[in-house]
């Protein structure tokens, strides 16, 4: 279930990293302002507070709508199976699904400032020789800024995805299965906190260790020579 929030949170966050960012940085006065306002709010406030809000909001929801005398939504329905081990698990459910969303929509916020980063490091003369050759603005952010800045951004942006599996450990606070859910679980029952925690640390370790690698790697494939 970790690794399966921490992909959807990083791919569902650099997709919107990369939307914000190009708003914020070519944007108008309206559209720059409106995606400042997203990146500084999500960035701004904990995000323990915006998981057990956005949780809150379907039931919140349903009260209006059964106030009003009208269908609520269907919220208990959920996706089970069993494990390797013969035991009824949850794969999916609304929380699961609100809590993914919610770390995709607090990760994109971080992600854009990275991009928006990279791309004011651009030069306003490519800027310039592209509007030369007639090219659009956005040909220019397809084919001259997002090749380049994405590239530049590799190393900051790195940060995000080594610290996103430690943020994921928040889904415990709305009941979503993960490893600190997990090892909170044993150590409850088998009474060896220590143990467990310091097993969870070195998971923790070895998992971020092999992100760190993995990116260094790709950086130093993609990278543009001399910068």
């Amino acid at each position: 279930m970790m690794m399966g929030l921490y992909a959807f949170a990083l791919s569902f966050g650099f997709i919107l990293g990369i939307i914000f960012a190009i708003a914020r940085h070519y944007g108008g006065p309206v559209v720059s302002r409106l995606a400042t306002a997203y990146i500084e709010f999500l960035r701004g406030t904990p995000l323990v507070a915006q998981i057990l809000a956005f949780n809150i909001l379907p039931f919140a929801i349903n009260s209006w709508l059964i106030a009003q005398g009208l269908q609520p939504l269907d919220v208990t329905w959920k996706i089970v199976g069993t494990d390797i081990y013969g035991i009824t698990r949850t794969y999916l459910d609304i929380t699961i699904i609100i809590c993914a969303l919610t770390l995709g929509l607090n990760s994109g916020a971080y992600q854009a400032e990275f991009f928006r980063g990279a791309l004011s490091s651009l030069s306003a003369g490519q800027t310039l020789a592209a509007q030369s050759v007639g090219m659009t603005k956005r040909q220019e952010i397809r084919h001259i800024a997002l090749p380049q800045s994405l590239r530049r951004a590799i190393p900051a942006w790195s940060n995000e995805a080594v610290y996103l599996p430690k943020y994921i450990t928040v889904a415990y606070f709305v009941g979503v299965p993960e490893l600190f859910g997990a090892a909170k679980l044993i150590a409850s029952r088998t009474y060896e906190a220590l143990f467990v925690y310091g097993l969870t640390a070195i998971i923790f370790l070895i998992l971020i260790t092999a992100i760190s690698w993995i990116l260094e790697g790709i950086y130093k494939r993609v990278k543009i020579p001399g910068i």
